[in-house]
């Protein structure tokens, strides 16, 4: 289980989905890669602390043209320097995950790891939530290690 998002981080990400949501019907409706059956939503997002003490707002942003994972930093300085478009590795629960720096008004600077782009996969939006959810809980899931000296195959 993980810890509910506090009243400020909830209202962070509202404002995370509609700022896409305002993307989408002012920039990309009218393109080949926008999904008119699914609409913005974020999902799963929740609290998440990295190894070097950084906290973030980790989850999944579905909108009609993509599904990423996505950190959200939670203080300016956390990405401060950080050229958009450049990568960035993090040592997730799953291991290491490969993020690319990420920038929206109001939002400031984030980091996304693709999962789907573009949405034409998907026929209804219940069922990239459905993805979505099964992806975000698999950052936070621990690889299972096999004990040295198990069975042995013949």
């Amino acid at each position: 289980m993980y810890e509910p998002l506090t009243p400020q981080e909830l209202a962070r990400v509202n404002l995370l989905a509609d700022i896409f949501t305002r993307i989408g019907d002012e920039r990309m409706k009218d393109i080949g890669l926008y999904n008119h059956a699914l609409k913005v939503e974020a999902v799963g997002f929740r609290p998440w602390e990295d190894d070097n003490g950084g906290k973030w707002l980790a989850g999944v942003l579905v909108t009609p043209w993509f599904m990423n994972f996505l950190l959200l930093p939670t203080t300016a300085e956390q990405l401060q320097g950080a050229d958009v478009a450049s990568k960035r590795r993090v040592e997730m629960p799953c291991g290491e995950v490969v993020f690319t720096i990420g920038e929206v008004e109001e939002i400031g600077l984030y980091l996304a790891s693709s999962l789907y782009s573009p949405m034409g996969r998907f026929d209804v939006h219940a069922m990239a939530v459905t993805n979505a959810w099964a992806a975000v809980d698999k950052f936070f899931k621990v690889p299972e290690v096999e004990e040295p000296g198990g069975p042995v195959k013949p």
